[in-house]
This record gives C-alpha cells, sequence and structure tokens, in this order.
C-alpha cells in the first residue's frame, strides 16, 4: 500500500465519514472511500478555488448557450453534460497518486 493510499484509508483523515481532510496530502481530489467518486481534500490551500473553478465548468457552458438564444432542453443538457464530463475527466487525473 502506497503512502498516498494509506493517508487516504486512514479514518482520521475523513471527518464524519465524508470530508476528506489531510494537510499532508498534496492531492487535491481524493477517492472516496466508497467504490465510487471523488471527494476534495479540503486542507488543501488551492480547495475553495478549484471548488468555485468547478462550478463554472459545470454552468457555464449552459449559462453562455441560453444567453446566445439556445434554449432548446436538448442543446442545453448537451453543454451541461459536456461540463460534467470533463469535470469528471480532470477529478479523475488529479486523483492518481504524485508518484506516478
Amino acid at each position: 500500500m502506497s503512502k498516498y493510499e494509506a493517508m487516504r484509508t486512514n479514518p482520521a483523515n475523513w471527518k464524519f465519514r465524508t470530508v476528506y481532510y489531510c494537510p499532508d496530502d498534496p492531492r487535491l481530489i481524493v477517492r472516496q472511500l466508497l467504490p465510487v467518486g471523488w471527494t476534495w481534500n479540503f486542507a488543501h490551500p488551492k480547495v475553495y478555488l478549484a471548488i468555485l473553478t468547478a462550478v463554472f465548468l459545470f454552468l457555464g457552458p449552459p449559462v453562455v448557450a441560453w444567453m446566445q438564444g439556445m434554449r432548446s432542453i436538448f442543446v442545453l443538457g448537451a453543454v451541461t453534460l459536456l461540463g460534467l464530463v470533463v469535470i469528471m475527466l480532470v477529478a479523475s487525473r488529479m486523483a492518481r497518486e504524485p508518484d506516478l
């Protein structure tokens, strides 16, 4: 088991079993204790900037499409889904161990 995996699975680094807080872990995003998904490392100094960026990536494209007059539910759904896919791909990449 790597040192990052040991940090992630250490119960002392999880508040209320859902909030990851580990100042020694340099990763911004880590895998959850559950088999799927990611969570933020709330001890990382840039976490709130990253959360704000994720919100803009998710909400920005549909807002821009709406402002451009694209009011079709299909178009709005497609650009929202695209933003979500980008966020998931970035989260997957960022959750990897720094040694890799």
